[in-house]
């Protein structure tokens, strides 16, 4: 082949290629448009029953598969050596006499701290006598910033041991007292797993408290459902008159009570979590919702 003939063939592929993008580009400025079209509508009509958006409304879909959680209890042992050390005290009239563990409400307790178990998959941890008396009150006051605050929880859950999974941070306040109150929720294939969390307090570069739930789950299913757009959650589940405002919006997967106490395993289809002004806990929509 000469070098006219080459140059020839390299400049009809760059112009096909060109083409091909240009295509493509046009075919995705158009899915685009009417997306952004079909989300504003959405809003107008949430406006017109009274919802007010302070948040974008997500253009992408939620998960597309089930997320299995199983059956599973945490190691209160464990948990409490980390926590409190190979000393402690286990408080409270639901002890058997076998030898198992213990039943929710029962206590561990040293100088350390106090755990207390809500159920097969969580505790609240409290700091104990030694560690607040070691926080003078221009510590617990100090002007600790929320990345400082992080970065100290953060640090105490890897050196307890207690960091299974990715987290991310989904929420951060500053309490009247100067501590910090910060609430991380697990990730697992994109999606926010929302009974998977832990709440840890800070005060004075210390953690104070510490709340933890993690309930096990084998993956995400192989069986794909129909992806449940948040405009069609919102558009189902508020109604005329509903007087309210949304402040944030985002996609994962919540266990519905009663928990997993008589079942091995559930399979769970992905919900909107819908966090609205002056409401203590969010609503979870459903594709059973719409």
């Amino acid at each position: 082949m000469d070098t006219s003939r080459a140059k020839n063939v390299i400049i009809a592929l760059l112009l096909a290629f060109n083409v091909f993008l240009f295509v493509n580009t046009l075919i995705f400025r158009s899915s685009q448009a009417a997306n952004r079209d079909t989300l504003e509508n959405t809003r107008l009509i949430l406006e017109q029953r009274g919802v007010v958006l302070e948040c974008d409304i997500p253009s992408k879909p939620g998960g597309g598969n089930r997320l299995v959680y199983i059956k599973s209890e945490l190691d209160r042992e464990n948990i409490a050596h980390r926590l409190l050390g190979a000393e402690y005290e286990v408080q409270g009239s639901e002890v058997p006499g076998d030898g198992s563990s213990p039943g929710d409400g029962v206590l561990f307790v040293n100088s350390a701290g106090m755990i207390e178990f809500t159920g097969a998959d969580g505790f609240i941890y409290t700091a104990g006598t030694a560690e607040y008396s070691a926080l003078t009150a221009d510590e617990v006051r100090s002007d600790v910033g929320e990345k400082e605050a992080e970065e100290t929880a953060m640090k105490f859950m890897k050196e307890k041991g207690l960091l299974s999974g990715k987290y991310v941070l989904d929420h951060a306040a500053r309490n009247d007292d100067g501590s910090w109150t910060l609430v991380y929720i697990e990730t697992y294939g994109g999606s926010l797993l929302f009974d998977n969390y832990f709440s840890v307090t800070v005060s004075g570069g210390r953690v104070i408290r510490l709340e933890y739930q993690r309930h096990q789950f084998r993956g995400l299913s192989g069986e794909s459902t129909e992806q449940f757009e948040a405009y069609q959650a919102l558009l189902a589940y508020f109604k005329e008159g509903s007087n309210i405002v949304i402040t944030s919006i985002d996609s994962g997967y919540k266990l519905e009570e009663p928990s997993m106490k008589e079942v091995e395993s559930v399979e769970l289809l992905p919900v909107w979590r819908v966090k609205i002004e002056g409401m203590p806990e969010p609503v979870y929509i459903s594709p059973h919702d719409t």
